[in-house]
């Protein structure tokens, strides 16, 4: 049997995979701490549902205590993510690939007065960690009708990005196209679990093209998500 957990942060990226699990006869509420997951089964797969808080360390507690807990057979991220191309727009899905910390910076030596200058910031050990290629080629079968759906690296950090120059620089520095706060640390736990995992990022703006936040495209890509995992996995 199959076991799938099936993430996002915020409750707009977990509301309606939450939904289609209540349904199910055989539904439990799995709490510990802050943490809840919801666990249904429907044939020969079980789903876990679990809404992780926002931030890489919330995302790697939830998954690190969800793995030992549940010992899922695959882990599915989702969520918005702010696009870092112009080539991107809200409703985009981005299969993602690889993706990297780039909260893990290293700066030159700068003295008292000196001021600071983000743009000479290296990526200090910087890692890319890598989605199941089995599980990408899946995902990319099914055909996606509301935008675009690239393959491509999420840049994942603590931070909101809103400047323009800031976000190119990002993007070109650590060859990303998309940036979100949980796919990384997501990765790194899975990596260290031997557990096979895919992100899945939707485009909910993109400060290079002025769009603001779009909540709606949660659910979108959340009905994306729950029709290939339930249809075709």
């Amino acid at each position: 049997m199959k076991k799938v957990l099936l993430q996002g942060a915020m409750d707009i990226e977990t509301n309606y995979l939450t939904e289609q699990v209540t349904k199910m006869e055989n539904y439990q509420c799995h709490q510990e701490n802050d943490m809840v997951f919801h666990i249904g089964t429907d044939g020969n797969k079980t789903y876990i549902v679990n809404q992780t808080g926002m931030g890489t360390v919330k995302a790697a507690m939830a998954t690190a205590y969800a793995l030992s807990a549940f010992h899922p057979t695959l882990v599915v991220n989702q969520g918005t993510a702010g696009a870092q191309s112009k080539e991107l727009s809200t409703g985009d899905v981005v299969l993602v690939q690889e993706a990297v910390n780039i909260n893990a910076l290293s700066m030159p030596k700068k003295k008292m007065g000196e001021g600071s200058d983000p743009f000479y910031w290296e990526g200090f050990h910087t890692t890319y960690y890598q989605a199941d290629e089995i599980l990408l080629d899946l995902y990319s079968k099914p055909v996606y009708t509301t935008g675009r759906m690239v393959r491509g690296n999420a840049a994942t950090g603590d931070i909101y990005s809103r400047e323009d120059d800031r976000i190119v620089w990002l993007a070109e520095k650590f060859r990303t196209i998309c940036e979100d706060m949980e796919t990384a640390a997501v990765y790194e736990v899975c990596e260290k679990f031997q557990t096979p995992c895919i992100g899945l990022r939707i485009i909910s703006n993109n400060e290079l093209l002025d769009e603001e936040f779009n909540t709606e495209s949660a659910e979108l890509l959340q009905h994306f998500v729950w029709e290939v995992t339930h249809d075709y996995l």
